[in-house]
Parts: C-alpha cells; structure tokens; sequence
C-alpha cells in the first residue's frame, strides 16, 4: 500500500465513522448505514473500499470488523486530527522540543484551548493558579516576580514546587527570588529551554517556539482535561530527567 492510497480512504468523513465505530465492537451492514447516515448503495461502496485496502473485514456471521492494520491506522486517526484541528497553531510553531514519543501522542492536546496575548494569558493562569492544591512544576525561561506572592501562599498550603532553568538564568534568580521560594522549591538547570511547560494538578501549558526560534509567549495551548496534564507531565519529566541539580 503507498501511504497516497491510505491517506486517501482517510479522506472521507463516511469511512473514517466506519472505522471509529468498528474500533468499538464489530457491527452488521445495517448498524453501519445507520452511523454514516447513507444509503445501502452509499455504505456497501464504502465497505468495499475499506474492505480492498484491508483495513476491515467482514466475518462468518455477517459482522464487519478491523483488521490488525485497520487497528493500527485507526489509532493514528486522532492524532491526524488534532493536528488539523490546530493546523495554525502548529503551521507557526517548531514541535521539535517535544520528545519524540509524546510528539506521536499530539492527540493529549486536543482538548488544549488556544490562549492569544501574553496579558489574556496572565489573566487566565491569575485566574487559575487559586485551583492549586498539590503540585505546579514549570520549565521555562523565565519567572514572573508578580507570581511571587501567589507561589508563597501555595507553599504555606502545602503545595510541591519544582523547576527547571536554563543554569545562567538560575543565578540571576538566586539573587531575586525570596528564599522561602529557594528553599522550598527543587531546581534543576539544563543549558537551554526552548520549550516551556507549566503542568499542575489542576491546568498543563505548552508555549513552543515561534518561527524565528524564539518561545513564543504569545500563543500558547492551555488544557484542564486530565490527558492533556499528563501528557505535560510527562514533557516535563523527560526535562527533568536531563537536568541538574544547580
């Protein structure tokens, strides 16, 4: 199969129903019509394409299901999706800071709400940051000192701060930040960041580099939902794993 031919069955929203459905259990011919909402002609020409790319096959008693290769293309299906959901996001940003197996697991993402403007950001992680109450790890470039009184209330609460810093900004904070937040925190320093994830119990964000390479504050992804925090998570780990402790 050339990549052109499977690419092009995934072309047609019918099919690709047929094959999200069929992931879930095997059906029958009519259970099928019914899902793409098509004619008996309509949905046995869609099986029938399906059926010579391999990717479903029709059973002894009459049911429709996946092949092992439907499964497989099936699987990658929504991570096709969300890169077109967020095609602009992603056609302005470099993914290449992303790890590479969570870069194949992009689908975490898709329920991340585009935020626009650093001050519409601010106001929104402001707004949030109050819903904190076990954890806030942060790779980044940089630490907003308003944040300040905020991360102090959090520690009195209990709540674990860890960071990750490029090693030169992480002597220029020593100098600014109180110690309370010093000792309280662990830190770790890389080289470079060129990635920033802010990943909490409550919210994870991911800022990626613009076009010219720089992280771009301007535009950000920011989601509630438990699979995007833990595929930030895990972003963050990765970082983590790499550091040192400065």
């Amino acid at each position: 199969m050339k990549s052109h031919e499977l690419f092009a069955e995934l072309a047609s929203e019918n099919r690709i129903a047929i094959l999200k459905a069929l992931e879930k259990e095997p059906l029958k011919f009519t259970q099928l019509r019914s899902i793409i909402d098509a004619t008996s002609p309509e949905t046995s020409r869609q099986l029938n394409r399906l059926s010579k790319m391999d990717l479903i096959v029709k059973d002894g008693d009459g049911s429709y299901s996946l092949t092992s290769l439907g499964k497989l293309v099936v699987s990658s299906i929504s991570n096709l999706e969300t890169i077109a959901k967020r095609s602009d996001f992603f056609l302005h940003h470099d993914t290449s800071p992303i790890p590479p197996h969570l870069l194949r697991e992009i689908d975490s993402l898709k329920e991340g709400e585009v935020i626009e403007g650093v001050f519409v950001l601010v106001n929104k992680m402001t707004e949030i940051f109050e819903e904190i109450h076990e954890y806030a790890w942060y790779l980044s470039d940089d630490f907003p000192r308003f944040f300040i009184p905020m991360v102090e209330k959090k520690l009195d609460e209990g709540v674990n701060f860890r960071a990750i810093y490029p090693r030169d900004f992480a002597e220029k904070l020593l100098v600014d930040v109180p110690e309370k937040i010093l000792n309280s925190t662990e830190i770790l320093t890389v080289n470079e960041v060129n990635i920033i994830i802010n990943v909490t119990d409550r919210f994870g964000l991911l800022a990626l580099p613009g076009l010219d390479g720089k992280v771009d504050r301007d535009n950000v992804l920011v989601g509630s939902d438990d699979v995007f925090i833990e595929w930030c998570k895990r972003v963050f780990e990765y970082y983590w794993g790499t550091g040192r402790h400065y």
